[in-house]
């Protein structure tokens, strides 16, 4: 069975539009079968239910999983513990705020429907539903580890939100197959079309969140002891590969299999390996960038062979 990867820019009022993409992932490049904006609960579920026969994929910006009155959920506390180093925070969601929204509490409401039709937060089910966050998909996959300031906010005025928003197209733009949005002319949007515009491009992103953490390394938030959100995290990688020769070799990567790849079949790959192939991925670990990744691959350096079999032992169990 296909699958089909749906983004959701939510609205928490029912007087806003949400964005909503649906993404297809079959072909070479990652295409956007429909893109536009939504107003109803209902109407969104009508539109991911013609999707029935798909195997799919849901990423809502928003938080569906509310039990707390007030206050922030665990959800809030340990994502802005972990992106602090980044400068990247989430608001607090419980139910006094979202209620301020929508009576509803709509966002809330979306979850049970779905819920109610066999969707999951759960990436084995064939009905998949996740909390995203834009904001850490575009740090961790496109911009360096740091936000695009593209959000409306007091000191930023409208030429410096166009501006952003290009940034923020061009990145997309670069991992779909050609479509319209990324042809949009932003200079000529006026008023309301320059927030239409950016809740079309962050129902992209949730697109692509949910497609990207269903294949790439990625972290869970929980509430109550269930996944609820899950984020990219920081591509760059600590890793360790065994040689011919049984000697180990350790470097970093912010694409490991295209370096364990060149390492193995490139001039690319390091002085050291290509004496020494075919060489073996025995170990990695995530590091938070690049500088992190460099000062671990020297502590790794400095262990003592048994020490680094010792963690690439772990590893193997662990895996």
């Amino acid at each position: 069975m296909n699958s089909i990867y749906i983004g959701i820019d939510l609205a928490w009022g029912e007087k806003n539009l949400s964005g909503f993409c649906v993404m297809d992932a079959s072909s070479k490049k990652l295409k956007i079968k429909e893109i536009k904006l939504l107003k109803s609960i209902d109407e969104i579920i009508e539109n991911i239910l013609k999707y029935k026969d798909f195997n799919v994929y849901v990423g809502v910006d928003a938080a569906l999983v509310v039990p707390n009155e007030s206050g922030n959920r665990d959800v809030e506390k340990k994502f802005n513990k972990d992106f602090s180093h980044y400068k990247i925070s989430m608001l607090p969601a419980n139910k006094k705020i979202l209620s301020k929204y929508s009576p509803k509490l709509r966002t809330i409401e979306l979850y049970e429907k779905l819920a109610s039709f066999g969707f999951e937060m759960d990436y084995n089910s064939s009905k998949v539903i996740f909390e995203v966050y834009t904001h850490s998909t575009i740090a961790m996959c496109f911009n360096n580890h740091k936000i695009i300031p593209y959000k409306r906010k007091k000191g930023r005025d409208t030429q410096f939100i166009k501006q952003q928003l290009g940034i923020y197209r061009d990145y997309l733009k670069k991992e779909f197959a050609s479509h319209e949005i990324f042809k949009t002319d932003i200079a000529e949007l006026k008023g309301k079309m320059v927030k239409d515009f950016e809740d079309k491009l962050d129902a992209i992103t949730c697109a692509y969140s949910i497609y990207y953490c269903r294949h790439n390394d990625c972290k869970f938030y929980q509430v109550d002891g269930k996944d609820v959100l899950v984020t990219p995290i920081s591509k760059w990688r600590v890793y360790m590969l065994r040689c011919s020769d049984d000697s180990i070799y350790t470097g970093i990567t912010s694409d490991i299999d295209k370096r364990v790849y060149e390492h193995n079949n490139s001039k690319n790959g390091a002085k050291y390996t290509r004496l020494r192939r075919p060489v073996e991925l025995v170990y990695y670990e995530n590091a938070l960038d690049r500088i992190d990744a460099s000062k671990r691959e020297y502590e790794i350096k400095q262990l003592s062979r048994t020490k680094k079999l010792e963690l690439i032992e772990n590893y193997s169990k662990n895996s």
